[in-house]
């Protein structure tokens, strides 16, 4: 691999080298440090992996600036190499690759030149590493696809002299490949030598019949009987050629810039059989013509398990570099059985949050969420991909408006609203026919295997009635069974029932109930029981923690046995350590859990699974520090694994890890026997969900955490949940509920004579009447909760009560009483170790000074709260600090302190999409 250094650099050992290679595969684009982990040292890592591998970030980081190429950087939890991909031999290779497909026959002849030259010997083979290894294998198909388009412009060219030389050295590597064999039987025609052209196909006709029971593909065929009648139109020169096909002018392919989403899931291993499909997707894009001139929309619509995804992805990779502002990728769950579909609103601010728009910046209404959505995309050349959606109300506000982009949706609903109104291209998806269903299990079990026992091929291809799904999975588990009959194996089939209910009616393609079953008794019992309690789990996918609880197993052998899954193609790893179920497999499993396992059982594996999600959010909560009472979650159930967290890096990567699936857990859990959790599991997500902005997740959990504690019959935690919601609706700006919390609140709390949970409430609503510009009212607020926290005995509520009053004080003009209410709160936060809290009351001293003319103070006390904040790792709290800082430097006269901290807080600001950075850079504007 070679990228824009200038000279040679040492990179040091192989691991180290592996690093570089792992961040070059995919420039531009952070990689998590998990991942990393898993790609250099894949199953095996060191003990002290994460720091081994700081270490050889830190030592590349020095090399690669000392040479004057771009280094690796952190790019949130993850590590970027911002180089641009177009000069990366991989994506060179492949802009150049692009650019050929898309010219004229002459330019095509110079780009596929040039895009070959790059090739110089094996991928990665200095390196050790099985990802890179199997990123090689890829690799090595595109060189293959590249010569083989390469050939078709060399032989219209007329060129048939260097396809003879070249297509003769690579039958023996590809005897069995037809394209290459038609391309050699094309040269040899050319050349003179009809008879050598002919001899040829009969050769290799009776080795593909002989090795795999397969007749020559139809293109075959007809290469045949044209050169058999000698066809003058198959050289060019001799009459007037058939003018051959283009497809129209491509928009300029320069890779994707730098920075842009690069959401497609990977490419499918193995995809074949959807040639002619593939070709109409081609067709749909190229008809639109120049595709900068308009958004182009295509469907592919089938009955589950035919290959719509699998074929959308690999359709989508091989075009990729036409849309050089990125490709987004979202799953609408529209036929997910193990919950409701994706709500269109709920898929714009996922698609936000994936071009980067924080939470805290999303419109409420869905009109605005979509006006906000297009007008980030507004001139960008982007493919977006919706996978399994319900219908065409749930598409059509995700629908992009920019010219030169594509919607590419998958459903198993036709769509026609959708083609009707707005012009989509619709394409359905068959299943597989029999010469196709054949090559797939040859490509998988190997063609002796089939030409052993042709006539059970035969009754196992008719079984599966072209179901890809039903296809590889029976093709899985024949490949670990080398001695097992076919025979056996498809009288099974041809006896089974009963078909899964969701492939029931017009649109059930096969018996799939009898294909899964077949595969899940062919399991060990521990894997069988796993599969059937994998399927109690709401989705969308699992760690090995969560399924070691859910199963109560150990970790290790609870991995061998997802492993075992994977490998029989009843599971997929599709982020390392990140497990999912096809949707039908998992409604299967499910069937299984109920009709095999007890009530007790399932209830029990159940319990285990909450006490996981329960117990490691909990655990986060020492991370993140918030001024609220505890809570004490019951022990955990033998068996459960709880999550450790040693930072707060860890604690909130965790959560943006699971909380899809915390969110599922919560909306999906509906006996009451699990009231307890859902309640605590509120408590536990909410800090989280307030510090990133998820105020409408704050909603939908709380809401579900107060239904739980009204049947409890809780009212202390009723109250605590309705002081939650009064904060999240403020921040979606909807005063009036958020007004109906606050005095429902209040209410459970005086009934309760919760003095603490009611000074907490009003210091919620002088925050509100503050952002409301109420200073007086933040203020009459403020002493309310000061009142009401004497009375507690609570000593840290009585702290944060003395820095609201300080605070408001501060707001309405009355600095020194403000000073003095501030320094009430410092030794009482000193005494319990309150760091956080300590930072605001700094910073409300800082504001006070500064309001008094008193800089030195005012500096000095800004400076703690920065320190404190950033020691926290709170880097919201600590871009304030900053800001207000740079507020007092320059107030004081000292304009280069001033800017410097201005430039560290909007830094910062801008990392975390912080509306305040725009007041910052003004600041910054107007003094430099």
């Amino acid at each position: 691999m070679a990228y824009g250094i200038h000279g040679a650099v040492e990179l040091g050992p192989t691991r180290q080298r592996t690093v570089l290679a792992t961040l070059l595969v995919e420039p531009a684009t952070a990689v998590n440090v998990d991942q990393l982990i898993d790609r250099v040292w894949g199953e095996r890592p060191p003990q002290r992996a994460r720091q081994t591998l700081h270490t050889y970030l830190s030592r590349l980081r020095t090399l690669l600036e000392a040479a004057g190429g771009p280094a690796p950087v952190r790019s949130g939890r993850g590590y970027l190499l911002g180089v641009d991909p177009v000069i990366v031999d991989i994506h060179e290779f492949r802009d150049l690759v692009a650019r050929a497909r898309a010219a004229d026959d002459a330019k095509a002849v110079e780009l596929w030149r040039d895009a070959l030259a790059l090739w110089r010997g094996t991928p990665f083979d200095d390196v050790d590493s099985d990802w890179l290894h199997a990123v090689a294998d890829g690799l090595e198909r595109e060189r293959w696809a590249a010569i083989l388009d390469r050939n078709d412009v060399l032989l219209r060219s007329g060129n048939h002299t260097n396809v003879l030389a070249d297509v003769t050295s690579a039958l023996n590597a590809h005897p069995l490949d037809e394209r290459l064999a038609g391309q050699f039987m094309v040269a040899l025609y050319a050349a003179g030598r009809q008879a050598d052209a002919l001899a040829h196909y009969r050769t290799l006709r009776q080795r593909l019949v002989d090795d795999i029971g397969s007749e020559p593909g139809p293109a075959l065929r007809e290469l045949h009987r044209r050169i058999l009648h000698q066809d003058p139109h198959l050289v060019p020169g001799k009459t007037a050629p058939e003018t051959p096909r283009k497809r129209a002018p491509a928009a300029p392919v320069t890779g994707p810039r730098i920075g842009a989403p690069t959401q497609l899931p990977a490419d499918i291993a193995g995809f074949i059989g959807r040639d002619d499909a593939v070709k109409q997707l081609d067709d749909i894009l190229d008809s639109a013509g120049d595709p900068r001139s308009a958004t182009v929309i295509a469907t592919i619509g089938s009955s589950g398990g035919i290959g719509k995804t699998a074929l959308a992805v690999h359709w989508a990779h091989r075009v990729r570099g036409r849309f050089p502002d990125g490709q987004l990728y979202l799953n609408l769950r529209g036929f997910d059985p193990g919950g409701q579909p994706m709500p269109s609103d709920a898929a714009l601010r996922t698609l936000l949050e994936l071009l980067g728009v924080s939470p805290a910046k999303h419109p409420t209404t869905i009109e605005a969420l979509a006006g906000l959505y297009r007008s980030q995309l507004a001139d960008a050349r982007m493919l977006l991909l919706l996978d399994n959606a319900r219908d065409a109300e749930q598409v059509r506000p995700l629908l992009l408006g920019s010219p030169g982009s594509m919607v590419l949706v998958t459903s198993r609903s036709d769509l026609a609203s959708l083609v009707a109104t707005e012009g989509a291209r619709p394409l359905w998806l068959d299943g597989l026919d029999v010469d196709r269903a054949r090559l797939l299990l040859a490509r998988r079990l190997g063609p002796d295997r089939l030409a052993a026992e042709p006539d059970a091929v035969d009754t196992v291809i008719t079984a599966c009635a072209g179901l890809p799904l039903a296809l590889a999975i029976i093709a899985a588990r024949v490949a670990t069974r080398p001695t097992l009959p076919l025979s056996a194996l498809a009288a099974e089939l041809a006896d089974a029932g009963n078909p899964l209910d969701a492939f029931t009616g017009p649109d059930a393609a096969t018996d799939v109930r009898a294909v899964f079953s077949w595969s899940y008794h062919a399991l060990g019992a521990e894997s069988a029981r796993l599969l059937r309690l994998l399927g109690l789990h709401p989705g969308p996918d699992i760690g090995p923690a969560a399924a070691a609880s859910l199963a109560c197993l150990p970790i290790p052998q609870t991995r061998r046995l997802l492993d075992m899954l994977c490998a029989a193609h009843l599971l997929t790893e599709h982020t390392p350590g990140r497990y999912a179920f096809h949707d039908l497999i998992r409604a299967y499993a499910a069937e299984l859990a109920y009709a095999e396992d007890s009530e007790d059982d399932r209830f029990a594996a159940q319990r285990r699974m909450l006490d996981y999600y329960l117990l490691s959010a909990h655990a986060t909560d020492q991370w993140l520090p918030a001024a609220r009472d505890p809570i004490s979650p019951a022990p955990p159930s033998p068996g459960v694994v709880v999550e450790v967290f040693t930072d707060n890096t860890g604690a909130r990567q965790w959560l943006t890890e699971e909380l899809a699936v915390l969110l599922a857990v919560v909306h999906s859990t509906t006996d009451a026997r699990f009231d307890r959790h859902i309640q605590q599991l509120g408590w536990s997500m909410a800090t989280f969900l307030l510090w990133r902005g998820h105020w409408h997740h704050q909603v939908s959990v709380q809401e579900a955490a107060l239904r739980a504690a009204r049947r409890l019959g809780d009212q202390p935690g009723q109250a605590d949940i309705h002081r939650r919601l009064l904060y999240a609706h403020l921040m979606l700006g909807r005063s009036d509920q958020a007004q109906g919390h606050s005095l429902q609140a209040i209410d459970l709390y005086a009934a309760v004579g919760d003095h603490t949970g009611s000074a907490r409430t009003h210091l919620g609503l002088m925050w509100f009447s503050e952002q409301q510009g109420n200073h007086h009212d933040a203020l009459h607020h403020a002493l309310q909760a000061l009142e009401f926290a004497e009375r507690s005995g609570n000593r840290g509520v009585l702290a944060v009560a003395y820095n609201g009053v300080g605070w408001t004080h501060s707001l309405v003009g009355e600095h020194e009483t403000a000073i003095a209410y501030c320094e009430r709160a410092l030794p009482i936060l000193e005494e319990l170790g309150e760091r956080a809290t300590m930072a605001d009351v700094w910073d409300s001293l800082g504001h006070a000074y500064h309001q008094l003319g008193r800089h030195p103070e005012a500096i000095s006390y800004y400076q703690r709260a920065r320190d404190q904040s950033r020691e926290m790792g709170d880097r919201r709290h600590e871009a304030s600090h900053l800001a207000r800082l740079g507020d007092t430097h320059s107030s004081a006269g000292d304009h280069e302190a001033a800017r410097q901290s201005w430039r560290a807080a909007l830094t910062i600001f801008d990392d975390i999409d912080h509306p305040e950075a725009a007041s910052i850079r003004s600041k910054l504007a107007t003094t430099e």
